[in-house]
């Protein structure tokens, strides 16, 4: 009885993890790095080698450690500067500390804020979802001829229901910390993954 009872509130936890992050992503939606963000970007055309890392040190001091700068051009004489708002103001202040230590012709009038559109959560991660649907095929024939005295239905319901749900939690936790979405999620994904499959291995076991 007490095992029952163990195994209702864990199934009743996840199940409300789950819901508080389906709420979370369609109020907020999730939270992602900022070159996945929507954000706002200046290019300037510096004309000559430009070092990155004094550049980096101006676009904190105007809009604080939240940017990027990229170095464009094959001669890195071109910079992008990236934040999710700049402001007229902060762009101008930019474009004139640059010029204190650069001397080029475009000036912070000439200079244009560029909108940057989000990407697509899709798009982010398009490449792993063939390799995730190619190996999941794969451990799901193993976990088939490997346990089929288990029972087909059984063997099946486990290998696909519990990496779902334990991928569900995941990307819930995710939405509901806030944690930003990026390059790295996928590794979480994949350990939660195998993870996953092991305890799966482990059930068709006993």
């Amino acid at each position: 009885m007490k095992q029952r009872n163990k195994k209702i509130i864990a199934i009743a936890i996840l199940a409300l993890i789950i819901l508080a992050g389906i709420v979370v992503v369609n109020i907020l939606g999730f939270n992602k790095q900022l070159e996945f963000k929507q954000g706002q970007s200046i290019d300037v055309y510096v004309r000559k080698e430009i070092d990155e890392k004094k550049i980096k040190e101006i676009a904190n001091e105007v809009l604080g450690k939240e940017n990027m700068v990229q170095l464009v051009e094959i001669y890195k004489d071109m910079v992008t500067i990236r934040a999710e708002q700049i402001t007229e103001e902060q762009k101008n202040n930019i474009v004139n500390k640059i010029k204190e230590n650069y001397e080029f012709e475009q000036t912070a009038e000439e200079t244009i804020i560029n909108t940057v559109p989000a990407t697509r959560i899709l798009d982010m991660y398009k490449h792993y979802v063939i390799p995730m649907i190619i190996s999941g095929v794969l451990i799901l024939a193993y976990m088939l001829i490997r346990y089929n005295k288990e029972g087909i239905i059984k063997v099946l319901l486990r290998t696909i229901l519990i990496p779902i749900i334990a991928e569900l939690v995941l990307l819930s936790l995710i939405a509901i910390t806030r944690v930003p979405l990026g390059v790295y999620t996928p590794i979480l994904v994949i350990i939660v993954y195998l993870a996953s499959i092991v305890f799966v291995t482990k059930k068709n076991e006993e």
